[in-house]
């Protein structure tokens, strides 16, 4: 059973997400996917086999 968040939890945002598996990518809309793959090709983001 999860639980909520007590009053004073502070929020701590992820970071940008810069590995990416083949299998993630799969489940990415056509425009998501053609920025990601883009970025992975100029070598901004790592494609992790």
């Amino acid at each position: 059973m999860a639980t909520a968040p007590k009053k004073n939890d502070q929020y701590i945002p992820r970071g940008k997400k810069t590995y990416w598996h083949l299998y993630s990518l799969q489940n990415l809309e056509s425009d998501k996917l053609a920025k990601t793959v883009n970025k992975i090709l100029k070598r901004e983001y790592v494609l992790v086999k």
